[in-house]
């Protein structure tokens, strides 16, 4: 439909960011304490990315390696996976003889590259905020400074991740003129379809898509179902759900379809996200203090 502009998994990233930007912004704004903000944004992040890689490096690995279980174990891949993943300065997406011969070969959790991009979203808050600079007017010029940059594509991923950051926190910023109204969300529909099949998708997205997206999360005239009661699933899934679907691939072989993958590969992954909100990323989230007077947002 978009003709090549984007697919799925992107607008779900783009998706992402509009949210984390709104939330992130509304978490130091409402609570200005440096050291707090970052302690929740690491204990949110690290311990469920510490999980996922470290499954998938010692369990998963040699599990379906095509190679001697110690010759996995002695390559410098794996000893490198967890600690390389695990910095967000790079990724590494590969493991010796896991997934040669599937239909995307050689990679194992090709979503969390956007995090090391998200963390330096979290930072970028964070010294706005420490320089007193986290405010509607500064989060425009740096909008505008990153749409002008993001249309040569100078600066790559980052500039463009920032761009749409930045629409979040915009909404958020300026909530107060900018309403939640559901004839503003169906207007903004036209031009983000328009740009769909005609083009300049990315533009419609972060002005008439950012809008759309926080209307539907947050306005009180839209009846979304409470799945958080279950739990927050959203990192777990984000986190397990490659993998998943890398290891059913596998599984099937030639008889693999999208379909059959993401019927068997969907209640695992929603098994394993619960197991790790439950186990250890609601444990980790309790660690930041407990005094605090006000909630702060889950990613």
């Amino acid at each position: 439909m978009s003709g090549g502009q984007t697919d799925l998994g992107t607008v779900a990233v783009l998706i992402f960011f509009v949210i984390s930007g709104y939330l992130i912004t509304q978490s130091y704004d409402r609570s200005p304490q440096p050291w707090r903000f970052l302690k929740a944004r690491v204990l949110r992040i690290f311990p469920g990315l510490l999980l996922a890689i470290f499954l998938t490096a010692a369990v998963l690995g040699p599990t379906v390696t095509s190679v001697p279980i110690a010759a996995y174990f002695n390559d410098r891949a794996t000893a490198s996976y967890v600690p390389i993943n695990l910095s967000l300065a790079r990724m590494q997406d590969s493991l010796p003889g896991v997934f040669a011969d599937n239909p995307l070969p050689n990679r194992l959790n090709n979503s969390i590259w956007t995090l090391q991009y998200e963390f330096v979203m979290y930072l970028g808050v964070l010294l706005l905020g420490m320089t007193r600079m986290l405010n509607r007017y500064v989060v425009v010029m740096l909008w505008v400074g990153c749409a002008a940059l993001t249309w040569r594509w100078i600066g790559g991923w980052y500039t463009h991740f920032a761009m749409v950051f930045l629409s979040g926190s915009m909404l958020y910023f300026w909530r107060d003129r900018v309403p939640l109204d559901w004839r503003l969300a169906t207007l903004s529909v036209v031009p983000l379809t328009a740009a769909l099949l005609y083009g300049e998708f990315r533009l419609a997205f972060v002005t008439c898509g950012a809008y759309l997206v926080i209307f539907l999360a947050i306005a009180r005239t839209v009846r979304l179902p409470n799945l958080a009661r279950y739990g927050d699933l959203s990192y777990g899934i984000y986190v397990f759900a490659f993998p998943i679907q890398q290891t059913v691939a596998h599984a099937l072989r030639g008889a693999v379809t999208w379909y059959w993958d993401v019927a068997i590969s969907l209640p695992i992954t929603l098994l394993l996200a619960w197991l790790s909100w439950q186990l250890v990323e609601q444990p980790a989230l309790s660690l930041r203090q407990s005094s605090r007077h006000i909630a702060e947002p889950a990613h």
